[in-house]
């Protein structure tokens, strides 16, 4: 008997598989529910509704739990792994309705979902005793998704999804949810046509060869895909020619063959289904891809067939007999449209790692691998769609950030770009009659765009010179001060004003989408620095750029990616210098330079472990900028390249990734000290006049929205002139016998100074160790000083430290532009010496024979060398008072203090340096990189103790 329980659980279990109705689907019910009446129960009408709401959601033909799918009605008849879930003629003895009715263990739906209601368990009841027919014919039914209404902004302005143009010139087609519109573009404007019973998004239009057909793609996401034919020809073309509805999920694509005897749709469920045109009857499924079909295209000769996927891969397929030739996978993200090229000897594709690829096309009759022509990173985003441009050589891409670059067919080379979109925009076509594209936005226009407004990479405004120019620096003149009022007053708005050379300008744009011009006259190699400042009370975000006779910004370098990267774990606002995780970090050196969306950095500090990224220039704080750039945010998984500068009239290399072309423009201060203010230094590349403009960031801001605004500004035109601003921070406690004390020195370097600045002290008191001079080396901002004593209390001291304190009078020198500059860093102190700390590090050799030598002579600086692209180690001793017996810690990647660039304290793990609690000395490691500049420094740790003690300086000495 026991045996026999059992038995029926695992039975009942079984059933319940086999039969379940919903584990995941929603338990509302239909929006209406139909009675059982004396006429027979339809099942399109009355039992599909009742099974997908309650049932389909888990038993799907990609889902089908226990075996049992419930979207057809031959498989619902069919049943599952164990057996029938419906008797045809009696509803008593079908499990489906036992379990729907509760009269049978488990009851369905599960989990205490609600469940059928009477009028619906009847319904079923009588369907299944009139013995279960399907629909009428054996015609597939349409589903419908069973989920609740969203009240939707009806006044919105709604996306077009989708735009053609027929190749005579006729008709412009025009896709928004649900409907499209058909305006003639002829003698006969005004007349329009509009097909409005479409199931959901269209997301794509084809026109006939002779423009008498619209071929159409759309459907239902997770229920269905429909693909219609329109004749334009017809007085009824409101009412579709064909419909062809064969897929389980919504269609991307539709497309005619050549001669038209075909149509290939393709969708969301990764089939392909070929139709005869005539018919409409569906002839051949191809299978194959893991993922949505994105786009199709036909070869010239209708021979083969290649498709797009999200698999990330293109694949070629022969028409007549469904078998796929190859299949390309080069591709490193979903690719989004693909196409032959007109001569048919080529695939060309994009997709989301933001590349075209050419491929030669090989495998024609047989399968053939056909190995890849070209590959051309075009943007920083998703590349979404391209299109041939008839009668030219032109390939426009769009990309998801707006931008249209256009490309060469005969060696696809980068030739230039569109004027760029202010929305995001869904498809992209290329009318046949002439060098124009059209576009679908987002925000429910059609824009167009004129091949004849190519913004080519390279202008007047470009420096075209072979070599690059020698910097000239001139001395200051007084600025003239001159009003923007006036200025204006004495030109036309189409003049640009011009200023002497060295001027400062007050002025006002007039609104968010204004800008003022000056010229002025520079000659080649001269260094101007441009500072524009927002006025008192200013809503002035200010943008500044030196542009060429042509209105366009002159170029200030290229700058070639040698190797693409991306942001993992977290984005970046725009002021963060620390933690930039990037993908493939280990192939960067430090000091690469780093360019994201417009933003050029520098790699300063490497991650210190799993939990860590790297620190950017200048190390810590705001981090500075490059190449005069402007600081941005940086989203997770955005791109990111390693890029070096190329040389005047150097060829970049074809390796597959950008160059980018930076000009002379800046939204913010590239060292972030002036807040929204913009600094720009430009250096002449020929002789001419150039122009200043200045304008607000947010120049797309609607006109209403500036009335009343304060939106004055300061320009500043100067000569620059490389200099320094210098400050210590002070040393507030007592410097004890035996420890030191550390002053840290900081500098901003003005108009790019990029010498070594050295600090020195004109006197030290007796008594008190220094490491001074100091270096800060090109580049960096930061050097650490120490201030230490001898323990022994009979060394003589200054007496002044033992009382009052005494004052240091520091300067600061630096070479620059053929001059000596010298600048008073101020007073550190007042210094004074207090009793010992409860614990002092001092620094020690490995080898231990040096220790002994050390600890016997205190003020005796040793030696440590390393070897550049090498690691040595050291080891760190605390010298505790009895009382004390707890860990010392001395920090994490600025642990090592007053090091060279490109030398740190490494392999700290997560905790950092620290001596634990009841030891008195650990190992560490000290490695420098290859990018260290040979030479000696005196180098020291700080403890977290007592306000931070030190050691003394020992000298490390970093060899080649």
């Amino acid at each position: 008997m026991q045996e026999q329980g059992v038995m029926r659980k695992q039975g009942q279990l079984r059933t319940y598989v086999v039969t379940c109705f919903l584990a995941c689907a929603c338990a509302a019910h239909p929006a209406s529910i139909h009675r059982v009446a004396a006429q027979p129960v339809d099942y399109a009408r009355d039992i599909l509704p009742i099974l997908e709401t309650y049932c389909i959601g888990c038993h799907t033909a990609d889902d089908a739990q226990g075996g049992l799918v419930m979207e057809e009605h031959k498989a619902l008849l069919a049943g599952g792994e164990t057996g029938l879930a419906i008797t045809p003629g009696v509803h008593a003895s079908s499990r489906l309705w036992l379990m729907a009715a509760g009269k049978m263990q488990p009851v369905m739906p599960p989990d205490g979902m609600e469940g059928l209601n009477a009028n619906e368990l009847e319904t079923l009841a009588k369907w299944i005793d009139e013995g279960a027919e399907g629909p009428a014919g054996g015609v597939p039914v349409r589903r419908k998704l069973r989920v609740p209404a969203i009240r939707s902004n009806l006044n919105a302005r709604q996306p077009v999804t989708a735009v053609a143009v027929s190749p005579d010139g006729v008709w412009q087609a025009t896709a928004r949810f649900a409907s499209i519109t058909l305006e003639r573009r002829d003698g006969r404007a005004g007349v329009t046509k509009r097909i409005d019973d479409l199931p959901g998004k269209v997301n794509s239009l084809r026109f006939s060869t002779d423009g008498t057909r619209l071929l159409a793609a759309s459907g239902v996401t997770g229920a269905f895909g429909l693909a219609i034919v329109v004749d334009l020809a017809s007085e009824h073309a409101e009412t579709p020619l064909l419909k062809l509805e064969a897929h389980r999920d919504t269609l991307y694509a539709a497309e005619f063959s050549p001669n038209e005897s075909l149509i290939a749709t393709a969708g969301y469920d990764s089939d392909i289904v070929l139709w005869d045109t005539n018919t409409g009857l569906a002839i051949r499924k191809l299978t194959g891809h893991n993922g949505a079909i994105f786009d199709l295209a036909f070869s010239p000769d209708g021979t083969l067939l290649a498709s797009a996927s999200a698999d990330e891969t293109v694949k070629v397929w022969h028409v007549e007999s469904g078998q796929r030739l190859d299949t390309m996978s080069q591709s490193e993200g979903e690719v989004h449209a693909v196409a032959f090229t007109p001569d048919g000897d080529q695939i060309v594709a994009v997709g989301a790692d933001n590349r075209l690829r050419v491929w030669q096309l090989r495998s024609r009759q047989e399968q053939r691998i056909n190995p890849v022509l070209a590959t051309r990173y075009l943007d920083t985003e998703a590349l979404t769609d391209l299109a041939f441009v008839p009668h030219s050589e032109h390939v426009v891409v769009l990309s998801r950030s707006g931008k249209l670059p256009v490309l060469r067919q005969s060696d696809w080379a980068s030739i230039g770009e569109l004027p760029p979109l202010m929305e995001t925009g869904n498809d992209l076509h290329a009318v046949s009659d002439g060098d124009q594209v059209w576009v679908s936005l987002m925000n429910g226009n059609v824009v167009k765009r004129e091949l004849t407004g190519l913004r080519s990479s390279r202008g007047d405004s470009i420096n075209t010179a072979s070599k690059r120019v020698v910097p000239k620096y001139l001395d200051m003149e007084s600025l003239s001060e001159l009003e923007e009022k006036s200025l204006r007053e004495a030109h036309t708005r189409s003049e640009r004003p011009r200023i002497p050379r060295g001027a400062v300008v007050s002025g006002s744009l007039r609104s968010y989408a204004d800008a003022d011009v000056y010229e002025w006259a520079a000659r080649a190699g001269e260094v101007w620095a441009i500072d524009v400042d927002a006025a008192k009370d200013s809503m002035l975000d200010p943008m500044v750029s030196v542009v060429g006779s042509d209105g366009n910004p002159v170029l200030r370098t290229r700058l070639q990616a040698v190797r693409d990267s991306y942001f993992t774990f977290r984005g970046k606002n725009s002021a963060q210098s620390n933690d930039f995780r990037l993908f493939a970090w280990e192939e960067m050196n430090l000091n690469d330079f780093l360019y994201a969306n417009g933003e050029v950095t520098r790699l300063w500090l490497y991650p210190r472990g799993p939990d860590s990224g790297f620190n950017v220039y200048p190390g810590r704080g705001d981090r500075f900028t490059f190449f005069g750039t402007s600081h941005v945010t940086h989203a997770l998984g955005e791109p990111a390249f390693v890029v070096r500068e190329l040389q005047p009239g150097e060829q970049a290399a074809s390796n597959g990734l950008p160059v980018f072309e930076i000009p002379y423009q800046n939204d913010d201060d590239p060292q972030r000290r002036d807040g929204k203010n913009s600094r720009l230094l430009f250096t002449a590349p020929f002789d001419s006049n150039f122009g200043i403009r200045v304008e607000d960031t947010r120049q797309e801001v609607a006109e209403a929205q500036t009335a009343s605004r304060n939106l004055g500004y300061k320009l500043t035109l100067r000569p620059a002139q490389p200099d320094f601003r210098v400050r210590v921070s002070q040393v507030k406690k007592p410097v004890p016998l035996g420890g030191g004390r550390e002053f840290e020195i900081t500098i901003d370097r003005v108009d790019d100074l990029n010498s070594p600045v050295t600090i020195d002290a004109d006197q030290i008191p007796e008594g008190l160790i220094t490491n001074l001079p100091l270096t800060i080396e090109p580049g960096q901002r930061f050097a650490q000083g120490i201030l230490w004593t001898d323990a022994d209390e009979a060394t003589p001291l200054d007496p002044r430290l033992m009382s009052a304190g005494v004052t240091l009078s520091l300067t600061a020198r630096a070479d620059a532009a053929g001059r000596t500059l010298e600048r008073t860093v101020g007073e550190l102190g007042p210094i004074k010496v207090g009793p010992r700390t409860k614990a002092t590090p001092v620094i020690l050799p490995s080898d231990p024979s040096g220790v002994e030598s050390v600890l016997a002579d205190p003020e005796r600086r040793w030696t440590l060398q390393v070897q550049r692209g090498h690691t040595v180690t050291a080891r760190v001793r605390v010298e505790r008072e009895a009382e004390f017996d707890g860990e010392v810690r001395f920090g994490k990647e600025f642990s090592g203090r007053n090091m060279q660039h490109g030398v740190y304290v490494d392999n700290i793990g997560l905790n950092g340096l620290l001596v634990l609690a009841g030891a008195n000395e650990r190992e560490f490691f000290i490695t420098a990189d290859p990018e260290a500049s040979p030479g000696k420094r005196l180098v020291f740790l700080k403890s977290e103790l007592d306000g931070g003690v030190t050691s003394q300086a020992i000298e490390l000495e970093v060899l080649p």
